[in-house]
């Protein structure tokens, strides 16, 4: 599977091409911002994206989602909780940057859940962590140890719990719970700002310590 990393938007937001390589099929995770940007990325790659999956439904996370979807014809994927978080500016956030986002994900998915896209290499499980809200989701892929997490965990840092749905002592244990029992040498990839791995934050994240 090869992995795109595209940062859009004001807020540096990370959003993730993910290919097969045998079929050129592709899932796009949290197209935050820059539709037209990340479908002129999609046609450099000549792969034909099939899925968009939502960590979780706060606007520099799901701004462009809409305009993909209208483009591509992609199943959009969110977590059952976030229908709120995706209908409503007030729980997305938009409002705060004067705008109004709200729309429905094609698919709404529980945890554990399996995601397989036409049986290729874009094979996910969803981990369900809420925390910085209801609604956050991992997206695991075991054959290449990746995990794609949006804002619940960064680099030394977790994400914000002081929004609407936050709950720091939720996000604190799903982490430990349900995030550090993977392989040690699984690669993060956040919402926003580097890269990182299990085993780096089990010694280093001073939130989780």
């Amino acid at each position: 599977m090869k992995i795109r990393t595209i940062t859009v938007g004001n807020m540096g937001e990370q959003c993730y091409l993910l290919i097969d390589e045998n079929t050129k099929d592709a899932v796009m995770v949290d197209p935050g911002d820059d539709a037209d940007y990340l479908l002129q990325e999609l046609k450099k790659e000549d792969a034909l994206l099939k899925a968009i999956f939502i960590t979780h439904g706060h606007f520099d996370h799901i701004g462009a989602v809409e305009e993909i979807r209208k483009n591509t014809g992609a199943e959009v994927i969110a977590h059952k909780e976030g229908k709120r978080y995706l209908r409503d500016p007030q729980f997305n956030l938009s409002t705060h940057i004067g705008e109004t986002i709200s729309f429905d994900a094609d698919k709404y998915v529980g945890a554990n859940e399996e995601l397989n896209i036409n049986n290729g290499e874009l094979q996910f499980k969803v981990i369900y962590v809420p925390g910085h809200s209801e609604d956050g989701v991992a997206y695991y892929h075991k054959p290449s140890n990746s995990l794609f997490v949006g804002d619940i965990i960064f680099r030394a840092s977790i994400g914000r719990t002081d929004l609407p749905g936050s709950d720091s002592l939720k996000l604190i244990s799903g982490i430990k719970e349900k995030i550090f029992i993977l392989p040690d040498n699984t690669t993060i990839y956040p919402g926003h700002g580097l890269k990182t791995t299990i085993a780096f934050e089990k010694k280093n994240n001073p939130f989780i310590h």
